[in-house]
Parts: C-alpha cells; structure tokens; sequence
C-alpha cells in the first residue's frame, strides 16, 4: 500500500466510525472524539456533520448532545452477512455436488 494517497481527513472520518462502535446506547460526546482524535472540535464538527448526512451517525434522541452510530451501517453490515451467506450455501453446495461424484 503507498502511504502517498493517504489523507488525514479520511483516516480520521474513518477512526471517528471506530472510536463511536460499542456506544449505540449512551453515545460518544464530540469532545471526547476530538480528544482521541487529537484534532479540533470544529473538525469533529465536520466529521461528524458529514457522517450524519451519509446516514453513518446520529445524534442521540434522547440527548442531543451525544452521537452514535447510524443505521447505515447496520445494513451494510446486513448485506455484506448476507451475501457471505450466499457465497457459503453455494460453495456448500459445490461441495455436496463434488462429493457426490467420488
């Protein structure tokens, strides 16, 4: 991998996404973010803004003031079950069909 096409900014949308994994229920504080981030809270602002209008992040209901993780995630980690699903049935399959054949 060539560190030359890596941008700050990326890596830090993408460990925000990381850091806020595990907080679906209470939330994770912008400043908390910024803090493990080592970066601005105005940047955390952005990412998290950012975030939100992807459908990656949200802020709590029942505190504003807190974000979690969105429902984005949830399905694309949904499909991507899914479809390991399909590829397993299908090499099982293979297998059973192969077997058969000895």
């Amino acid at each position: 991998m060539s560190k030359q096409y890596l941008s700050a900014q990326v890596q830090r949308v993408l460990k925000t996404i990381e850091l806020m994994a595990g907080h679906e229920i209470e939330g994770v504080e912008p400043g908390k973010l910024a803090e493990a981030l080592q970066t601005s809270g105005a940047d955390v602002t952005r990412i998290l803004t950012n975030l939100e209008h992807a459908g990656f992040a949200e802020r709590l209901p029942t505190n504003p003031k807190r974000w979690r993780l969105g429902k984005v995630l949830v399905q694309l980690s949904n499909t991507v079950e899914d479809n390991f699903r399909t590829a397993l049935r299908q090499l099982q399959s293979d297998a059973n069909n192969y077997n058969v054949m000895r």
